[in-house]
């Protein structure tokens, strides 16, 4: 009988036939599981398998909270849940003097030239000029805001120069009135932008004027009625945060009819379920019908609405925002008046979506970046463990190999020939097969290359 292979033959170091391309080998472990006899046999196999257990609890609460991450992260792209930057508008109101007989008499006591009266008339101009500031405590000059035009935040503004004895031409005249309205719909963006606006008119007297600056509003606000600031407790408020305000304040008093009965209902079965078409126009079963209190009645003049109505009730409330009106007299007594007359205004600016979608994309790429991190490192720990688990089930191939050979040797090796019979036939293909010839250890030796072009093959080919 020829011999018998060993399964761990030694190492001959004798020169192998040259072979023009090796394929190379990757190997990576796919097979992951632990076999169930060898929990029995490790007892520390128990602390994988809690984390494997770990793991699907983990994989199924990241898949939730990604979802949740997902529905919060459109809430808060939303322009409505950001809040524009905040800051001061300070309007400085001045007025200087040129040519005025004080002026002339101050020069010809100095000795120095004084202009001739015909060609140079006393004139004074006054001045309304502003400049934005901000609410920047760590960075106090922001070159956005630094930028913007003392217009870029008025709707409107308007000059009367309130006429007098003293300025008998202003009566008649249209000239003492000055308008000024940011309509983008006739100028283009930045046409007239201004940081002051000059008024300038010849005379030596005193004259009063009133000053109207209408600030812009982004967020659409109306002035509120009386009766209606002192229900919500704001002075303005756009259309809609008075609907909801009025929406809580019915909801807080379970003014909605049917409301009470519904709650008391008990269990309906389908045998007593109405099928006749509802009224559309019966208001006792309209859940949407407010039942209006008292402080309700005295504000919309009705005992009951329905909701869909409630924009057009609230209209009587809504009245054009006031401007800011200032009084100012020009001195003509003095050069200059800057300073005396310096008015602080709140405003918001208007939102800066690209930049918010920035600070968005730069929070978003941390984030990323971060969990680039963490799944790197949970990737190679999930190689060690894998390589891990490789390493324990050849230990445990070998193991059942020399235990099962042990145990019967001749039953063992019979078996184990007829499997390598049939492995050595898959690896001569159909180049022919001779079941004497492959007995011998001599074949091995003289076709080792051939027998690693097939076993590459094999491999590369995921037969086995």
């Amino acid at each position: 009988m020829p011999p018998i292979p060993q399964r761990h033959a030694p190492v001959v170091n004798k020169p192998r036939p040259a072979t023009n391309a090796t394929p190379a080998l990757s190997y990576t472990p796919t097979d992951t599981s632990i076999p169930p006899s060898l929990y029995s046999k490790i007892p520390s196999l128990e602390l994988y398998k809690k984390l494997e257990d770990a793991e699907r609890g983990i994989d199924l609460l990241i898949s939730r909270k990604a979802l949740d991450f997902q529905a919060i992260q459109q809430k808060t792209i939303h322009p409505s849940n950001f809040k524009g930057e905040t800051g001061v508008l300070r309007v400085f109101v001045y007025n200087t003097c040129d040519n005025q007989p004080w002026q002339k008499q101050l020069l010809h006591e100095q000795g120095m030239p004084v202009a001739d009266a015909t060609s140079a008339e006393a004139s004074w101009t006054l001045r309304v000029e502003g400049r934005f500031l901000g609410d920047h405590k760590q960075d106090a000059i922001n070159p956005e805001t630094e930028a913007l035009k003392f217009s870029s935040f008025l709707s409107a503004l308007s000059i009367d120069l309130l006429p007098n004895d003293d300025y008998p031409a202003l009566q008649n005249s249209q000239s003492n009135i000055i308008e000024w309205r940011n309509d983008l719909v006739d100028q283009k963006p930045n046409s007239a932008s201004f940081d002051g606006l000059d008024i300038k008119r010849n005379g030596v007297f005193k004259i009063n004027t009133k000053i109207a600056l209408l600030v812009k509003s982004h967020a659409a606000t109306f002035k509120l009625s009386d009766e209606m600031a002192q229900f919500t407790g704001k002075h303005e408020s756009t259309q809609q945060e008075l609907i909801y305000l009025v929406w809580q304040y019915v909801l807080y008093k379970n003014l909605f009819r049917k409301t009470e009965s519904l709650t008391k209902v008990d269990a309906v079965s389908t045998s007593n379920i109405v099928t006749e078409p509802m009224n559309q126009d019966d208001d006792e079963d309209d859940l949407t019908v407010v039942q209006a209190d008292e402080v309700l009645q005295n504000l919309l003049n009705v005992k009951t609405f329905k909701f869909s109505d409630l924009y057009k009730l609230l209209q009587p409330h809504f009245k054009p925002r006031a401007p800011v009106i200032i009084d100012y007299t020009v001195d003509t007594s003095k050069s200059s008046t800057l300073g005396q007359t310096v008015i602080d205004i709140p405003i918001e600016l208007p939102l800066n979506l690209s930049k918010i979608q920035k600070e968005l994309v730069d929070l978003n790429k941390v984030a990323f970046e971060n969990l680039t991190r963490a799944d790197n490192t949970i990737s190679q720990l999930n190689s060690r463990i894998s390589l891990g688990i490789v390493a324990l089930q050849n230990a445990h191939g070998r193991e059942k190999f020399y235990r099962e050979l042990s145990e019967d040797p001749v039953k063992f090796i019979e078996s184990w020939i007829e499997t390598q019979a049939e492995t050595l036939k898959a690896l001569k293909s159909d180049e022919g097969y001779d079941e004497e010839l492959v007995r011998r250890a001599k074949y091995f030796e003289d076709n080792e290359h051939l027998i690693r072009e097939k076993l590459d093959l094999l491999l590369g080919a995921s037969r086995f």
